[in-house]
């Protein structure tokens, strides 16, 4: 368990660099365009590869924000409930994700393949659109897989209170 915990680690801090890598690049372009368009020269297509480039991102940052538990959460109602109530909400709410990010993830690739079979392809520059759902149905993957892991050690952990 302990050897896909850090291989679960380092693909997510691997995937973390390029979900900054992305954030960058959606910046520079952005900003190289908006000069282009003062200089009555807008950059062709930049629209298109700064909202692939934020599907990236955001598929790319999901196992890091789950890790370091980034996300949303109501602790003030929960912390008025007992701890036994607690532990079986946390063991449903890990249940649910994981089986919502499974879901995710099978639906996404299914989607790619609809979208790769069909040859569709973006509007201005003519980017194969199922690459970039491939990419993304990997990334819930990953984040399915950091799920996956943290229900186990949490059903292992309470086994042994």
């Amino acid at each position: 368990m302990e050897i896909v915990e850090k291989i679960l680690a380092r693909i997510g801090s691997v995937m973390r660099i390029g979900g900054c890598l992305c954030l960058l690049g959606m910046a520079l372009l952005t900003v190289a365009d908006i000069t282009g368009r003062l200089n009555r020269s807008p950059i062709f297509g930049s629209e298109e590869i700064v909202t692939f480039l934020a599907v990236l991102a955001l598929g790319l940052s999901l196992p890091y924000a789950h890790s370091h538990r980034s996300h949303i959460g109501v602790e003030v109602f929960v912390q008025l409930m007992s701890t036994k109530v607690r532990r079986r909400l946390k063991l449903f709410r890990e249940t649910l994700s994981v089986v919502f990010f499974a879901t995710v993830t099978v639906m996404m690739w299914a989607y790619a393949r609809d979208k790769h079979l069909s040859g569709e392809v973006s509007m201005n520059l003519g980017l194969p659109e199922y690459l970039f759902l491939y990419a993304l149905g990997a990334c819930f993957a990953v984040a399915t897989l950091t799920m996956f892991v943290d229900l186990l050690q949490f059903v292992l952990q309470w086994r042994k209170s």
